[in-house]
């Protein structure tokens, strides 16, 4: 166990349309005695509406924002979503290199920005916090039966020189704690195929031609669900099963589950706990599970 603490950014999707997420992720920090404190009065990271794609300064100011809150608090802010990661880490990224950004943002803020605090993503934050060893050993080999893939999505790994994290064409972080849980992790071809992200707002075609195909994928891989850290791969991924079915006359039913969801369900949290119910397509817990007393 351990006894440390992070600024918390939930952001959009996890106080509304993934409030699964949070309560997972909440339930296992809890578990492992970590402490989560969430940013006073935070926005909008800026990803959902997109703003970055209008005008740069924006694009720094909401998520930088952010930043300059967290820098008054912990050295470290996690974010589990990837898309509000992926902002965090654009906003630090420029803060830092561009002085003409820096004096505007600490204009607005009427105060010097604050942009230092590492951010990290769930990932990340797990790594450092728990040990595949120490994982493994709560696990006792609990989903023993089941084969899932790691799926990463756009925005956890790219762009590389911005966010930092792990390799843009072969990831892998996930990997070592999704295999202490004691399923199998076979290579997924398709861990970084964009899922068509929010063009389903306006080419609800393109999106499900592209989470058709990452489906597809993993059930000719043979596995049992998916595990994703993006609110908005799994609204693609699992919601629009239904949506992808009918536009391709296929029955796929594959879970999709939250990189929280898996970890919590390896130390023995509870499925209710873990919300695994919120899922649109829902995973056979009872033969994941079977032998475990």
């Amino acid at each position: 166990m351990v006894n440390t603490a992070y600024s918390y950014y939930p952001g959009c999707s996890l106080t509304s349309s993934a409030k699964e997420y949070d309560i997972s992720f909440r339930k296992v920090v809890e578990t492992l005695g970590i402490q989560l404190d969430e940013l006073k009065d935070w926005n909008c990271c800026g990803a959902s509406p997109a703003p970055h794609h209008k005008a740069e300064t924006l694009g720094v100011l909401l998520p930088g924002r952010n930043l300059h809150i967290a820098g008054a608090g912990h050295d470290a802010i996690v974010a589990p979503c990837a898309g509000c990661y992926n902002r965090l880490k654009y906003a630090q990224y420029k803060l830092a290199g561009d002085e003409n950004i820096r004096e505007q943002t600490s204009e607005v803020f009427q105060a010097e920005v604050r942009y230092q605090t590492e951010v990290l993503n769930i990932v990340q934050m797990l790594n450092r916090e728990i040990t595949p060893e120490a994982l493994r050993e709560k696990a006792q080999g609990r989903l023993a039966n089941i084969r899932i893939g790691a799926y990463y999505g756009c925005l956890l790994t790219r762009p590389a020189e911005i966010v930092g994290f792990d390799s843009p064409r072969d990831p892998r972080k996930m990997r070592p704690l999704m295999e202490a849980t004691g399923a199998e992790v076979p290579h997924f071809p398709f861990k970084t195929e964009c899922c068509g992200s929010y063009m389903g707002l306006a080419r609800k075609d393109i999106v499900l031609k592209a989470s058709f195909r990452i489906i597809d994928v993993a059930v000719s891989t043979g596995l049992d669900a998916l595990v994703t850290a993006c609110p908005l791969c799994h609204q693609n991924l699992d919601l629009r099963q239904g949506q992808i079915n009918k536009a391709f006359g296929t029955s796929l039913r594959m879970p999709v589950l939250y990189f929280s969801q898996l970890i919590g369900l390896a130390m023995g949290i509870s499925p209710e706990e873990l919300e695994l119910d919120a899922l649109a397509v829902q995973p056979d817990i009872g033969r994941w599970l079977r032998g475990v007393a």
